[in-house]
């Protein structure tokens, strides 16, 4: 799982170069040709997509997401493993409806024949993406709650391994 999230996450660094190459070859076609490069708004922002949901796994192991511990963080270690497998719990379940919801719609886009509007590529494609993303993301959580769960049921509730060993 580890090694997917990190893959994820280097394909989304590529895209992020992809971006900037893109648009720097955009303005540079605007500034001395006068020719405006009508596709790269266009798949900036489906790379855009991945850049997004392609990170989202890896910045959960590695913990780089926005974390507020003022009251966490000063109660007893076992209190607080349940905080975390109750948020984990919780994080799941939203993220089971909302990839249910976004694999629906990429279906549909699929199943219409959906297309972009300048460069007529099929939608369904970076649609996509986003529940893959998200799936990612909800793999890596239920691995953590697995460990949290072990933790809760040793006699050491503190001693929850970090994500990036939780595998």
């Amino acid at each position: 799982m580890g090694r997917l999230a990190r893959s994820a996450s280097t394909l989304a660094g590529v895209a992020v170069l992809a971006i900037v190459a893109l648009i720097t070859y955009d303005v540079a076609m605007r500034f001395f040709f006068e020719e405006p490069q009508l596709f790269v708004d266009e798949v900036a922002s489906f790379l855009e997509l991945f850049v997004i949901f392609g990170g989202l796994a890896y910045t959960f192991r590695t913990g780089g997401h926005v974390r507020v511990d003022l009251v966490t963080g000063r109660l007893p270690g076992r209190t607080r493993t349940w905080l975390r497998v109750t948020g984990l719990v919780l994080g799941v379940v939203f993220l089971a409806v909302v990839i249910w919801t976004t694999a629906q719609s990429a279906l549909t886009a699929y199943r219409y024949g959906r297309v972009s509007a300048v460069m007529l590529y099929p939608l369904w494609a970076p649609m996509a993406l986003i529940p893959l993303g998200l799936a990612l993301l909800a793999a890596v959580m239920l691995v953590a709650l697995a460990a949290h769960v072990r933790a809760l049921r040793s006699s050491r509730p503190d001693e929850v391994p970090s994500p990036e060993t939780a595998e």
